[in-house]
């Protein structure tokens, strides 16, 4: 029952939706038809009308208008019941729907009763067997009917849906229709009324002016195109040399860190460079020679020269005497007292082994005191080997041993004693003299600082004593024999204890003693035996005054290469910020002459738009121009036609 009544009613609405869309078709058809003549009315008519049918047929007019407003309404009417009974529909599939889920419940219910019954028949006796499946069989015809129900139900909504969704479209077509055929009746409406302006002349003087407006209104938009076109060049200019500044600002700051990386790279290549002179003058300063050098005039070396080559015999030997003893008087004074070391402050002398252990390091001491002065002279460099430091050691040990004393002189004997059995032929020079008178005791209290001075001390008095210069040849090296030949130097301490409380007629403490220093000569030529004397020399890496100062000069110059290397870096820097900030700059403006083009281009866009509007208004201008200039005749025959098209409509709504 339910089912056949939304069936009913689905028909009832496609029948009513099917008579509103006939009815707003033929008002359709009737203000088209309208339309159509009334886009003829400028057409020229030969016959002459009177002002008094010219009414009678604005009134027909009139009245044929209305007449379509009427059934238009008409069709708005059935539009409305059209929706009403889409409406009603939608309610019927709404309950449709309800029973459709209310059957599905019903049928959940069964099932699961019949479930139940199925599960007693599994425990019953056979006679409640039969009669629990009997219950079974009648329950599954129940739920075989109400799934037929659902089924049935279900088929309902979907057809239900389907004249619902058939309604909505009646009654959208409806509206569409109605709306149509109001716009059409309004278009009519607009072309008798203004057939009537043209016919009462109404209109003429308005269109004149209208026309001269209009074709005002072209002129200036035509000038406005030009404009437009004007500004659109200037601004696509503008972008193209804003682009070209882009691009060669980017140029710049390419350029520009590729000059600041170059730059870095010779900071880096200089600091590198800086640091390794740092190093070497650094290393070099670690053993660099003692500070305590021996500076000699020229004037003194000229002088020691000419005294190595002389003979008593000589003529001017006096002369050179003379100009020798006077020109040592000045050394000693330039040649300031002996500069103290801290570090060798630190190390304590007390006893003999003490001193044995820095023999090496007393050795090269005087090793760079004498060489020092042989650079200045030009004379060969003083080696020291072991075999050199073993033989001066040794005449030093037995000096002291035989507690020989310095005013006795030099012990030859002991001295090719000791030279031939280091495999020598013979001690080729010896420069002895006292340093020190101390009284030692069981510890001496004495420093390596002390003994250093010694040898310095030594040194001044060996070439600046004033009394005698076979001593300064020696240790010069320009003594005749000497010169030319390969050396070794070893040095020796003695000491001497006076036996009777005095030396040289002077009273000492008791226990003093007398210190004296050594340096022992050993020429290539005098070398025997190989085998017993190591003439290897001892390399050296004291650095001397020279060699420093050149490193520090070296130093200073890497210094200023890497100070004017950092100012180039500087300058870099400065100026690829100065083009990164102009590549800024030229980018914001590229951008902006971007979007004044644009601005422009759309402004020309625009301005042509305008110049179309502006034609087209002429147009229509020049058409009402020529609608009111036009003869009676062809008003008349313009309004005949506009009556025309109106009946065709309404017959056709109809």
């Amino acid at each position: 029952m339910k089912k056949s009544r939304v069936t009913l009613m689905s028909t009832a609405l496609i029948a009513a939706g099917a008579t509103a869309i006939g009815t707003a078709t033929t008002a359709q058809a009737d203000t088209t038809n309208l339309t159509t003549n009334d886009t003829i009315t400028g057409q020229t008519q030969t016959a002459k009308t009177s002002q008094a049918e010219l009414d009678a047929n604005i009134k027909d007019a009139q009245a044929a208008v209305n007449d379509a407003k009427d059934k238009t309404g008409q069709a708005q009417t059935a539009a409305d019941a059209a929706k009403k009974t889409a409406t009603q529909s939608e309610s019927q599939a709404s309950t449709a729907q309800t029973t459709t889920t209310k059957a599905q419940t019903d049928l959940s219910t069964a099932k699961t009763d019949e479930a139940k019954a199925q599960q007693v028949a599994d425990s019953a006796t056979d006679d409640a067997i039969n009669q629990a499946q009997d219950a079974v069989t009648n329950q599954q015809n129940q739920n075989q009917q109400l799934t037929q129900t659902v089924d049935t139900a279900k088929t309902d909504v979907d057809k239900a849906g389907d004249s619902v969704n058939s309604a909505q479209t009646v009654v959208n077509q409806a509206n569409t229709d109605a709306t149509q055929a109001n716009q059409t009746v309004a278009n009519a409406q607009a072309q008798v009324d203004h057939a009537q302006d043209v016919v009462d002349g109404k209109d003429s003087a308005t269109a004149q002016q209208n026309l001269a407006t209009a074709q005002q209104d072209l002129s200036q938009a035509q000038t406005n195109v030009n404009q437009a076109n004007d500004a659109t060049k200037q601004a696509s200019q503008a972008a193209s040399d804003a682009q070209t500044k882009v691009t060669n600002a980017q140029t710049s700051v390419d350029q520009a860190n590729q000059a600041q990386s170059a730059a870095q790279q010779n900071v880096n290549t200089a600091t590198q460079a800086q640091a390794a002179a740092q190093k070497a003058l650094d290393d070099a300063q670690a053993n660099q020679e003692n500070a305590n050098q021996i500076h000699m005039s020229q004037d003194y070396i000229d002088a020691l020269n000419a005294y190595s080559q002389a003979s008593p015999n000589d003529s001017n030997y006096q002369q050179i005497l003379d100009t020798l003893l006077a020109v040592t008087k000045n050394e000693w004074s330039q040649n300031g007292g002996y500069v103290s070391n801290s570090s060798d402050q630190a190390i304590k002398i007390n006893s003999k082994s003490d001193l044995d252990k820095y023999m090496a390091e007393l050795n090269a001491y005087a090793q760079q005191l004498i060489n020092n002065v042989r650079n200045q002279f030009g004379t060969e460099q003083v080696q020291v080997s072991n075999g050199s430091k073993q033989v001066g050691q040794q005449i030093g040990d037995a000096y002291t041993s035989e507690n020989h004393e310095n005013s006795a002189g030099h012990d030859i004997a002991t001295n090719n004693t000791i030279a031939k059995d280091n495999g020598l032929s013979q001690l080729s020079d010896q420069d002895m003299t006292t340093v020190m008178s101390k009284v030692l005791g069981n510890s001496w209290n004495m420093t390596l600082d002390d003994f250093k001075k010694a040898l310095y001390e030594a040194m001044k008095s060996y070439l600046f004593n004033g009394n005698e210069w076979d001593h300064a040849t020696s240790i010069a090296g320009n003594r005749l024999g000497a010169k030319g030949k390969n050396v070794w130097l070893g040095i020796g301490w003695s000491f001497y204890t006076p036996s009777d409380g005095t030396y040289q007629g002077a009273p000492v403490a008791n226990g003093t003693q007398i210190i004296d220093s050594m340096f022992n000569f050993m020429y290539d030529y005098t070398i025997q035996d190989t085998s017993k004397f190591d003439s290897t020399p001892i390399e050296s890496n004291t650095v001397s005054a020279d060699e420093i100062k050149q490193l520090e000069s070296d130093l200073a110059t890497k210094k200023t290469a890497t100070n004017t290397a950092k100012t180039a870096l500087a300058t870099a820097k400065t100026n690829t910020t100065k083009a990164q900030n102009a590549l800024t700059a030229a980018k914001t403006a590229l951008a902006t002459a971007k979007q004044q083009q644009v601005s422009a281009q759309t402004a020309l866009t625009n301005a042509q738009a305008a110049v179309k509007t502006a034609t087209a208004a002429v147009a229509a201008a020049q058409k009402a121009v020529d609608e009111t200039s036009a003869s009676d005749t062809t008003k008349q025959q313009a309004l005949n036609d506009a009556k025309a098209a109106l009946k065709a409509a309404q017959a056709v709504q109809s």
